[in-house]
């Protein structure tokens, strides 16, 4: 599937190499070190051993590319999977220095995505030496990961002076906002978000969702909540800080033109009033497309709950709901399965009394990850893109992000031709990392 020029098909080749998980990774490590000069194939193996490795793989990838062997290619497509991935929870010394290897002068795209990677682990920013560059997307892939910039250099893209400014707005933001929210780091950058949202009409779609997201990680969002629309109070919804101020504009019924019903929906179980939500059942309890988003979001927000009044209504009568019942600690709870299987074989246990709330609790937040509708996947979006924007959108392979832009127009850091084939493969890896949606990345779990 990976190398047969005939049968070649990448999404099922690393599919397979993810499902199989850790026990396949040192064979696939091995071929990759065996392919001889076909930079193309030995890239595919490289991305399964990485996808079959995950997270637990780290050590080995670091120790290949503490060797002076790895190419551009290599180094550059093994630090956009570590920028793809979740947040590790514990720093790596030289996280920067051992992607790089030898090249004491890397290409802008070697950097950048270097740098994305090391946003991953904490503290890694502190290793790098103050960006001073005049390139918006390299200043934006600094702040991005916490590396110091120098403001004289910073001040014109502020002023989105320059074409591709908002790469490194949106790069301040996203980050400050990121190591708000993971590490404590004061808010700063907060006016200029507020800004953004209140006084910059033109700001670009990107941009105000990179500054609302900094003011709902910072519970700041009081004076512009009346102005937001369902796209906005998606990602708003994403933190905890805000809930407060958000439950009053959340309603159970879908907002007209939402095409994703289910998100806002989720939402509104997660941070809404228990006693409102049942009050308000006969708005969204008989639409399929929101009922289950609520249902399985307030079970999951009771699970983690301390403690909860049970919830004796029987109505609204739809599976999910005796989820709610049992989670609420309710007598007599019907054993109505949903149609989700997962989410069925989940219920059996915990009625049978072989699930912990804890463990019903994760995976019912896992559940909405699944769906599409977990308020964490607004942020991981943006992130993604960012990294997206940065590194790929200037290609051939890439040009699909911005088919509107001509290609000399859109960002393109140096290293490599536009129309090299690392692209290619690296748009199916980012393509297949955004489809294959398993698990609820820590930095964006709700409980």
């Amino acid at each position: 599937m990976l190398l047969s020029d005939a049968r070649r098909d990448l999404e099922v080749g690393w599919a397979l190499a993810q499902d199989l998980g850790r026990p396949v990774a040192p064979l696939l490590w091995d071929q990759a070190r065996r392919e001889g000069s076909n930079v193309d194939k030995r890239l595919a193996l490289l991305i399964a051993a990485l996808l079959a490795g995950g997270v637990s793989g780290d050590d080995r990838l670091f120790d290949f590319m503490s060797q002076q062997k790895p190419l551009l290619q290599e180094r550059t497509m093994a630090s956009l999977w570590i920028a793809l991935g979740p947040r590790r929870s514990r720093p790596r010394p030289d996280v920067v220095k051992r992607l790089l290897g030898p090249n004491k002068e890397p290409e802008d795209l070697l950097a950048l995505a270097v740098w994305l990677a090391a946003a991953r682990f904490p503290g890694s920013g502190s290793d790098v030496a103050q960006v001073s560059t005049s390139d918006p997307g390299l200043l934006g892939g600094a702040a991005f990961a916490g590396i110091p910039v120098a403001r004289t250099v910073t001040q014109r893209h502020w002023r989105r002076e320059h074409r591709h400014s908002d790469l490194f707005v949106r790069g301040a933001l996203l980050g400050q906002g990121r190591r708000f929210s993971q590490g404590g780091e004061a808010a700063g950058l907060v006016e200029q978000a507020s800004r953004f949202l209140r006084e910059d009409s033109g700001a670009a779609a990107d941009v105000r969702a990179a500054a609302l997201l900094l003011l709902a990680r910072a519970g700041r969002l009081d004076t512009e909540i009346g102005q937001l629309g369902w796209q906005d109070l998606q990602l708003a919804a994403s933190q905890r800080a805000s809930s407060a101020t958000l439950a009053a504009r959340l309603r159970g019924a879908p907002m007209a033109r939402d095409p994703q019903p289910g998100r806002l929906a989720a939402a509104y179980g997660l941070w809404v009033p228990v006693s409102r939500i049942v009050s308000e059942s006969a708005d969204w309890a008989s639409d399929a497309r929101v009922r289950g988003h609520i249902a399985v979001a307030l079970a999951a927000r009771m699970c983690a709950a301390e403690s909860v009044d049970p919830v004796d209504v029987v109505a609204p009568a739809f599976p999910e709901w005796t989820l709610v019942r049992w989670a609420s600690g309710a007598p007599d709870v019907a054993p109505e399965m949903p149609a989700d299987p997962r989410l069925a074989s989940l219920f059996k246990l915990a009625l049978q009394g072989r699930a912990s709330r804890r463990a019903v609790g994760k995976e019912l937040e896992e559940t909405l990850w699944r769906w599409g509708s977990h308020p964490g996947i607004g942020p991981w979006e943006q992130e993604r893109g960012f990294v997206r924007d940065l590194l790929l959108v200037g290609s051939r392979g890439g040009g699909r992000y911005q088919p509107e832009v001509v290609t000399h127009l859109r960002y393109s850091p140096t290293g490599l031709d536009r129309d090299d084939t690392f692209f290619d493969l690296a748009v199916g890896l980012f393509e297949f990392t955004g489809r294959r949606r398993d698990a609820v990345p820590d930095e964006y779990r709700l409980f």
